[in-house]
């Protein structure tokens, strides 16, 4: 059988228990330090805590551990391979090799996005040198991710929403180099999300200000199946710093789209399910155009491009609510307007701003944000256009711009109420006068449970088999229980309280029992690199392996490695003049990104197309960027200094 898994980010406890009520088969969250996100650091206390409720649904919880190490840090990472064991962990994402040479307790590795995996070479020897879950790049078309697949045995997980990387994740020194903020060390200070000028050799500005870099978001929601086909198992949202409405709102949406392509499957005969236990009980509809988006795009699954630059501006514009028509004035700090919803004012009970919502204006190339709705209104008699008195620190709004909201105060109201996560279990029930069997019946639970109970022979069995159905089949702790059937050698009439209590009785048994049962389907002990690591430099297939998958960075920094572990294991896969990460020593005249996105194709200037070759640079502030162009891979690079190919 096939396990699908829906795999949500935490910021902490509190966020990753969200998660799995709204319908998450697992979480990933940070130990207090050596996260990719420096920023969401969580003590292994709390990480304890949300191992315990996840375990109850049999969903798993993965660590991140994924920057670089550099050598006085080996021994603090090691111990917290240990916490995280200790703690519940089921498994750790990482990065840097040094961890696979590391004395740890039998816990899984993940390679993390931060590996680069884009190649079947890259991902044989990655799954060869004992990680068990690859987490490829986000990059891949649904063709690359099947070549993938054909190379391994290993369980693949894929980004599906979220932010995007313009650059190759493990790839990206530009924060480094612009900030001293290092992205493979947790720090990324996202400068690909400021504004460039973009330049020719003769210093002719051909874009003024603008967020050249910055990507939208991705949404691959409609591309489950596709995803499934190609040979993904793990469907990974992004977000680690996100927060809870984002979390909940996004988890349920790819909840629903996910058990969608699993009925439609089974249908068709697939032997197919999801990786936890038990179902999401929401009150909320999700919408992803009401959290934090830069616009969507799938990104490349099916190799084409498409327009995947974020709009003109990377911050959060939300969703189109409509054109202001008229503007009435107001005071130095707020402006009254009125305006016509998407779709014509029929819309306006899908699109009415109210109170406290947070709007933005677009006119032209100029964007105007940080407003709030103060005072909504409708004008006298109930008729004509919705009127809104914002409170604005720029009150430059004209009639004809579009208004978007990014905060949606209704919205965010139904996100309060917390969903709960029920495991259903059929029962059938047999009485008798001193005891109950009741086989229980569910995800990941067939077996029969013996309860005491005295009870009295039913002057009438037809009113004592209603009262069980009715008494049993309710929920208790986080079981919705349903009666099937009540039979035995006669029948027996029991009290409500007692019936109350061995429906509880019966909760906390099956609790415990799942508890025990997740333990044993725990992933496999941790594979061992030590165990072979005398044999790896004869093993010419893996060395075969590693020189193609490290072909690109030849002995450069690219390989990201920071410590004497990394290098050992690089050494004895054959590999030569092992440099310094960018992190300790970086080389003048560095390529800082390797992206699959292009600045020439976005303009209309692509190489392919055009006979424009004038050389572009990136220009902000004191910073100038050398552009490239890879024609051959289809792909831009960045340079700290110009260059030539």
């Amino acid at each position: 059988m096939r396990e699908i898994e829906l795999l949500s980010p935490a910021r902490n406890s509190e966020i990753g228990i969200a998660a799995i009520d709204c319908g998450a088969d697992s979480v990933y969250i940070a130990a207090p330090k050596y996260g990719a996100r420096s920023q969401a650091g969580n003590s292994f206390e709390d990480i304890s805590v949300l191992c315990a409720y996840a375990h109850k649904f049999n969903a798993k919880i993965y660590l991140t551990l994924n920057t670089i190490l550099f050598e006085e840090e080996l021994k603090e990472a090691q111990d917290y391979l240990w916490k995280a064991y200790e703690s519940g962990i089921d498994a750790v994402i990482v990065q840097d090799l040094a961890l696979l040479k590391m004395d740890r307790p039998p816990i899984p590795l993940f390679a993390s996005t931060q590996t680069d995996i884009r190649t079947p070479e890259k991902a044989a020897l990655m799954e060869k040198l004992g990680f068990e879950r690859l987490i490829l790049a986000r990059e891949l078309s649904l063709k690359q991710i099947k070549e993938i697949r054909k190379a391994t045995t290993v369980p693949l997980e894929s980004f599906v929403h979220g932010a995007l990387c313009v650059s190759y994740s493990g790839q990206c020194y530009l924060s480094k180099y612009m900030t001293g903020r290092s992205a493979n060390r947790g720090e990324c200070a996202q400068v690909c999300r400021s504004s460039y000028d973009l330049v020719d050799e003769s210093g002719n500005i051909l874009v003024k200000n603008s967020p050249l870099l910055s990507l939208k978001d991705m949404d691959r929601s409609s591309r489950i199946e596709d995803l499934i086909d190609a040979g993904i198992t793990s469907f990974k949202i992004e977000g680690r710093l996100k927060n809870i409405s984002y979390v909940k709102n996004i988890v349920r949406k790819y909840d629903l789209a996910i058990d969608k392509v699993i009925d439609k499957k089974r249908k068709e005969g697939d032997d197919i399910s999801r990786a936890a236990w038990g179902k999401s009980r929401c009150t909320f509809t999700p919408d992803a155009e009401k959290t934090f988006n830069r616009g969507y795009t799938d990104f490349n699954l099916d190799g084409k491009r498409e327009d995947w630059k974020s709009r003109d501006s990377a911050k959060s514009m939300g969703e189109y609510i409509g054109k202001v028509t008229d503007v009435k004035g107001g005071g130095r700090s707020f402006v009254s307007f009125s305006y016509t919803p998407q779709g014509g004012l029929d819309s306006q009970k899908d699109k009415t701003i109210h109170n406290s919502d947070g709007l933005c204006f677009v006119s032209g190339n100029k964007i105007s944000s940080g407003n709030r709705a103060s005072r909504c209104f409708v004008p006298e008699g109930k008729t004509g256009q919705p009127g809104v008195e914002l409170f604005s620190k720029d009150a430059n709004i004209k009639k004809g711009d579009a208004i978007y909201r990014n905060f949606d105060c209704e919205f965010e109201k139904q996100l309060e109420n917390t969903p709960k996560r029920m495991i259903d279990i059929s029962l059938k029930v047999f009485l008798s006068d001193s005891h109950i069997t009741i086989q229980a019946e569910g995800d990941g639970i067939c077996k029969a449970f013996t309860l005491f109970l005295k009870g009295d022979r039913a002057e009438n069995p037809e009113t004592a088999i209603g009262l069980v159905k009715k008494q049993l089949g309710k929920t208790a702790l986080h079981f919705s229980f349903t009666v099937e059937s009540v039979e035995g050698d006669d029948i027996y009439f029991y009290k409500t309280s007692a019936l109350n209590a061995i429906r509880n009785e019966l909760a906390e048994n099956l609790d415990l029992y799942l508890q025990e049962l997740a333990k044993k389907q725990k992933a496999s002990p941790a594979k061992s690199l030590d165990a072979k690591a005398k044999s790896i430099a004869e093993d010419e297939e893996l060395k075969h392996l590693a020189e193609k998958a490290f072909k690109e960075g030849g002995g450069s920094y690219l390989r990201n490695c920071s410590n004497s572990l990394s290098r050992e294991i690089y050494t004895n896969l054959g590999l030569k003049d092992i440099k310094p990460s960018y992190e300790q020593v970086p080389p003048k005249g560095a390529l800082l990104m390797r992206c699959k996105y292009c600045i020439r194709y976005q303009i209309g200037l692509c190489k392919k197309e055009s006979k424009d070759s004038r050389r572009l640079y990136l220009k902000n502030g004191n910073n100038t960027l050398a552009l490239e162009f890879d024609c051959a891979r289809c792909e831009m690079l960045l340079y700290s200094v110009f260059r030539t190919i």
